[in-house]
């Protein structure tokens, strides 16, 4: 099993207790020689000052650029990758680089960015029609998934097609119609191998929808590269392969974000590219894309002449960093148009890729890919002697501004348009803190002192609300923080959940990062929800709650926020946004305890007059409910029903067959390949006015009756397809 797990950052502030804090010094690097000169041949890095953090000492002002420019050759780049691991070693920072060995450009890349082989040489291909129908409400793909912001897809474990549903579970594909025969019920049409070998060393985890193409993402060990599938469903419900290929990068696995998204037919993903870290006997190489053909009788397939692929972009191509950063990492944005990809071909895919840093989030909204970038603890740490001392990171009133690292933030155009760069302070905890809208970036921001490292940990957080008109980005990096930063109150806690909607953001906090409940006898402090008005965020309302937050999700008109008070059961609370934002109904599920964290766990079917239905996984024993995401057993769905004022009451529940994961399957069903539940197995599914779910292998549809959700029907993914 390879999958390598990380802890979430923990926010952190400081204390405001005098110590000595040199002040910072940035200066711009040297004008830069003729273009036809390579500015890193006789490199040489001044000595660093110590008691200056990496960021801001400004003997390494010369391996980053003010403004937006590319690395003029491949040599240029790869002696400022030797300039940079030199700085790094003299410091002390990172493990050993990686050797360059990129391919010089050549005619041949230019195929790689954007332009389909040439027709002479391609395999002949079936015609597939992308009809851009992911857009959310439409007939071929509702929108029946948790998704951030509306037009953007994100990869998930089940996505609709027409009347079909269409679910990735150990590998395979398994399609249900929900209108056999012209009228509403379940069966199941076909069941798909993704994979082509029970050997294969690969994880699949995502799909994506766009008219009757579906794309599954994978990563595969052997071959160090993201493997994509294109495969089509036909109006009978059957599937078809119709492509595999490969995007060379590191693992994309995360515990709480999504990989891939589909915009308007298009695949776009997000590949970072590591530069420090890497064994002395790798090799770093550009990305390149790929495909297989020609199986073979164990499933494998031979490469063909585009055995090394198609290099993504060279080294031309890269956007130098904007930061002093010692920890590089590439971060490259790739759109595809998977529209008519076949056995023969491979899509045709533009890329843009800058250097930055290795701490990083990411937002995709429909026109761009968002990175905020921020110092790592390495580039953070500096050497302030005996006659300092250092902030108590635990205790303490806020950092000021000044006494924050620096960040930037930067816009990359999906449609491949030069990006854009700002630079800011304090850092997001993941994507869902931060939002854009209206031609506003927004975010919600942990505030802690430069010199407090991940570990060091304050009871109450501190966090700031940032915005910026999109016009303020421009191609010039400036250290002073571009941007509007306004203080907001505390949750009370440590760790914290965020929403935005068009008009607030919401945020409440627990303490710790884990969503279990307390142990037997154990209380939790009454937890609190602060409502931010984005258009006036100096006037947050705070309201009281009864029990701490684990999760917000936007439902309809409100926001809904999950947690704890005591062991005895899960609470849910609804905060009414359509006018003075108010807790509208809370109510406590006895007995029950939420069972998976991602955002695509919860849904909700509430109309526009504010009633209708909640639906979140859950299990009947406490200590089932931190299941971490490799737990592939079974949870129940559990309804909750708003009423259009928004209040709550319990709606039933649609019941799990409750079997051992570890345990042979009853119908003789056996996984092979991506055996484990990364990403969770159950969905709550709302979509032509039918209540569904998805409970690990088996399909469920209720309705309600009486104000309950009561079972009518139910399939076993597992069982043998029928004729």
């Amino acid at each position: 099993m390879k999958r390598y797990l990380g802890l979430p950052l923990v926010a952190l502030a400081v204390s405001g207790c005098a110590y000595f804090s040199p002040r910072q010094t940035f200066v711009d690097p040297p004008e830069p020689p003729a273009a036809d000169q390579n500015r890193y041949a006789d490199f040489k890095v001044p000595e660093q000052d110590e008691t200056l953090a990496a960021f801001e000492d400004p003997a390494l002002a010369g391996l980053r650029a003010t403004s937006l420019s590319k690395f003029r050759s491949e040599e240029e780049f790869k002696d400022w990758i030797r300039a940079t691991r030199e700085a790094a070693d003299a410091r002390g920072i990172g493990r050993p680089y990686p050797v360059l060995s990129a391919p010089a450009p050549t005619a041949d890349m230019a195929m790689a960015v954007g332009t389909p082989a040439p027709a002479a040489e391609a395999a002949p291909s079936q015609e597939v029609t992308v009809t851009g129908s992911a857009v959310p409400g439409s007939a071929d793909n509702p929108e029946i998934t948790n998704n951030q912001k509306a037009g953007v897809d994100e990869g998930g474990i089940i996505k609709q097609i027409g009347q079909h549903l269409v679910i990735l579970q150990d590998g395979r594909l398994f399609v249900t119609d929900l209108m056999p025969g012209g009228e509403p019920g379940l069966k199941l049409a076909d069941r798909a191998n993704v994979y082509r070998s029970s050997h294969e060393d690969t994880w699949y985890d995502e799909v994506l929808v766009a008219g009757r193409t579906i794309l599954v993402t994978g990563y595969s060990y052997r071959e160090e590269a993201t493997e994509y599938t294109v495969l089509n469903l036909g109006e009978d419900g059957k599937v078809t392969r119709q492509a595999t290929f490969y995007i060379s990068s590191n693992d994309y696995y995360s515990g709480s974000n999504y990989a891939t998204r589909m915009i308007d037919g298009k695949l776009v993903i997000h590949t970072p590219i590591y530069l420090v870290g890497r064994g002395w006997w790798d090799e770093l190489e550009i990305p390149v894309i790929r495909e297989w053909r020609q199986e073979e009788g164990d499933g494998f397939r031979e490469r063909t002449e585009l055995e090394d692929g198609r290099p993504l972009f060279s080294a031309t191509d890269i956007w130098m960093p904007v930061q002093q950063t010692l920890k590089p990492v590439i971060h490259t944005v790739t759109v595809c148009d998977i529209a008519g990809v076949s056995d023969g071909t491979v899509p045709a895919c533009k890329a843009t890729a800058i250097v930055g840093t290795e701490t990083h989030e990411f937002l995709v909204t429909k026109d761009a890919f968002w990175l905020w970038m921020s110092p790592t603890d390495d580039e953070r740490e500096r050497d302030l002697g005996e006659r300092a001392r250092y902030p108590e990171c635990s205790e303490g009133p806020r950092p000021q501004l000044a006494d924050l690292a620096p960040s930037a933030l930067v816009r990359l155009p999906t449609d491949g348009a030069k990006p854009a760069v700002l630079g800011v302070r304090g850092a997001p905890q993941n994507q869902f803190s931060m939002d854009m809208d209206a031609g506003t970036f927004r975010a919600v921001l942990d505030w802690r002192h430069r010199d407090c490292d991940s570990w060091d940990s304050k009871d109450e957080a501190d966090l700031t609300f940032f915005d910026v008109p999109l016009s303020e980005l421009d191609d010039v990096f400036h250290d002073t923080a571009g941007g509007r930063y306004f203080d907001l109150p505390t949750p009370g806690a440590s760790d914290y959940e965020a929403r935005f909607t068009e008009k607030h953001l919401v945020y409440g906090a627990r303490e710790g990062w884990g969503s279990w409940p307390p142990g037997d006898g154990e209380t939790r402090d009454a937890g609190r929800a602060i409502i931010v008005p984005v258009d006036a965020p100096d006037q947050p309302v705070t309201v009281e709650l009864t029990h701490d937050v684990i999760r917000a999700e936007r439902a309809g008109p409100y926001m809904a926020l999950t947690g704890y008070h005591d062991n005895k059961g899960l609470s849910l609370s609804l905060i009414d946004l359509r006018a003075e934002p108010r807790i509208s109904g809370t109510i406590t599920l006895k007995g029950r305890y939420e069972s998976e964290s991602r955002s695509h766990a919860f849904n909700s079917g509430i109309g526009a007059d504010g009633a209708g239905l909640i639906g979140l996984p859950t299990v009947p024993r406490s200590e089932e409910a931190d299941r971490w995401w490799w737990w592939s057993a079974s949870s129940d769905m559990s309804y909750i029903a708003a009423a259009p004022d928004g209040g709550l009451a319990e709606a039933g529940m649609l019941d799990a067959t409750r079997r051992d994961p570890q345990l042979p399957s009853e119908t003789g069903y056996t996984c092979e390949v991506s055996c484990i539940d990364w990403y969770g197995n159950a969905r709550p599914i709302f979509t032509g006015g039918r209540v569904l779910a998805l409970i690990n292998s088996e399909l469920v549809e209720g309705r309600v009756e009486d104000g309950k959700v009561t079972e009518i029907g139910r399939i076993d993914l597992t069982a043998p397809l029928a004729d």
